[in-house]
């Protein structure tokens, strides 16, 4: 069986009306962008790690469900706004040429 009489997957499909719509360019990235991508990511997912055990040393030491529900509002907050930040500094990288 050629490549031609394989059945196509429903992302490949997708892929190629992307592609004849012009709404899709296809973005090769280089093993040095694939590394210091891979590298950010490691280290926000460190941060976000310290921040959570950070915050739960402060949750079980709050004494009332105010002071909880502030800590984890503060601990979402803080954790959305490192991956924005991380997904910020990798798109970044990919569009470096």
């Amino acid at each position: 069986m050629s490549d031609e009489d394989t059945p196509k997957s429903a992302v490949e499909i997708a892929m190629e009306k992307l592609k004849a719509r012009s709404d899709y360019t296809e973005l090769r990235l280089s093993n040095e962008q694939k590394a210091e991508i891979a590298d950010l990511r490691s280290r926000y997912k460190a941060k976000i790690a310290e921040l959570e055990i950070h915050q739960e040393s402060k949750l079980q030491m709050a004494t009332t469900p105010e002071e909880v529900e502030t800590l984890r509002t503060e601990l979402t907050v803080e954790r959305d706004r490192l991956n924005e930040e991380a997904e910020s500094k990798v798109e970044e990288i990919r569009s470096r040429d």
